[in-house]
């Protein structure tokens, strides 16, 4: 009787372990590369039987994102690990935790993943892939049309990143020159009606201190030198409209 009660306790403690988690199967392919003999490779490899399969999702990434779902598929492969395709990436409830290419996978390979699973550097590796998906998206949707509230969001997020633990020198000024002015520069021209109001003038403001924040992180470098020469213009451009207000 204890040994079978033993048993029991054993199997329920292993069901609530991260190793029995129910594992997440995607791969990510190139547009137009998906079809059924890949699936079916794909298949023999996963676990499972022929009566009851282990699922997995295929998506295909765009060369070039036409629109937002496109950048959103792009940023949730690099929160994956993705770096090259095609490629298989096993997750759990927690997120994806292995990324495998697919040529020469084995099933072997995939089952040596759940030690992945519980690598004491996880969480650690994980921040660092979100970091990056939120980065590029960022970039991503500032290409795209964008709606007055959407601008507010994007500020936000612009400022969130740069304040970011895992962002460089180079990544903060980089967010502060390609997206940060731009972006506020935008909503200066958006409250800006023929003629200067005090909202209008603080978001000038707020987005030349933006560029010269850029340029004093390091002015000797090339984004530093472009944010100079762009300050010298705006200064240059605001001194010839004082002509006609």
């Amino acid at each position: 009787m204890l040994r079978h009660l033993r048993t029991i306790l054993l199997l329920a403690a292993a069901a609530f372990t991260p190793h029995a988690a129910a594992e997440l199967y995607t791969v990510y392919l190139a547009e137009g590369t998906d079809n059924p003999d890949l699936r079916k490779q794909v298949q023999k490899l996963l676990p499972g039987t022929a009566e009851a399969p282990a699922e997995c999702r295929y998506v295909e990434l765009k060369s070039t994102c036409a629109q937002p779902a496109d950048a959103e598929a792009q940023a949730a492969a690099i929160e994956a690990g993705v770096t090259h395709l095609p490629c298989l990436v096993v997750a759990d409830a927690e997120g994806a935790y292995a990324t495998l290419l697919l040529r020469g996978l084995k099933r072997k390979d995939i089952e040596e993943t759940a030690a992945l699973a519980v690598a004491p550097n996880r969480e650690q590796l994980a921040e660092k892939r979100s970091y990056d998906a939120r980065l590029y998206l960022l970039f991503a949707r500032c290409q795209f049309e964008k709606a007055e509230e959407e601008l507010a969001e994007l500020v936000q997020e612009c400022r969130s990143l740069m304040e970011h633990e895992h962002c460089t020198d180079e990544q903060q000024q980089l967010l502060g020159l390609r997206c940060l002015y731009p972006l506020l520069m935008q909503q200066y021209t958006n409250a800006y009606k023929g003629a200067h109001t005090p909202a209008s003038e603080a978001k000038l403001l707020e987005a030349i201190a933006a560029l010269e924040a850029a340029r004093d992180l390091a002015p000797n470098t090339a984004l530093g030198k472009r944010a100079h020469d762009e300050r010298h213009r705006l200064r240059m451009a605001r001194r010839e409209a004082r002509k006609y207000e």
